[in-house]
């Protein structure tokens, strides 16, 4: 009777250090979740509205993530990990897509700059040259008159 009650105990052990190791885990996802969820809604305050929509939807994405890890109970250690990976790639690919938009947005901001200081460049030259056609005809008008 002692073996049996030994190994009830064995398996029993087994079974809470393995429960212990899935929450352990599935806490870890959700702080890193949470990190990602702070660094997104980062992101929203910096871009304009357009952007904000994606990161506002990667944002929700991640919550999702994180409340399909949260949700899990103490499974098998192997199913845990697979899920960790699957997060953290989605996590990976949607931060990745949220710089490109990023970078994307920028880009069109520098190239909004440079224009925008061309046509002041050409509006001040062409106020220049009518300022000096002006001064023409002003002395030409007081020398002929």
């Amino acid at each position: 009777m002692d073996r049996k009650v030994g190994a009830a105990l064995a398996v029993a052990i087994i079974g809470v250090v393995v429960g212990v190791v899935g929450i352990v885990m599935a806490k870890d996802a959700k702080d890193a979740n949470k990190d990602t969820q702070a660094a997104l809604e980062k992101q929203i305050k910096e871009n304009d509205k357009s952007s904000a929509a994606k990161v506002a939807a990667a944002a929700a994405a991640a919550k999702q993530v994180e409340k399909k890890i949260t949700n899990k109970a103490a499974g098998a250690e192997k199913q845990d990990e697979a899920s960790l990976k699957e997060a953290e790639q989605k996590d990976s690919s949607q931060a990745t897509a949220n710089a490109a938009a990023i970078s994307s947005l920028q880009d069109k901001l520098n190239q909004l700059e440079a224009e925008i200081g061309d046509v002041e460049g050409k509006q001040k030259s062409n106020t220049a040259k009518v300022n000096a056609r002006i001064d023409q005809l002003s002395a030409r008008i007081n020398s002929g008159g």
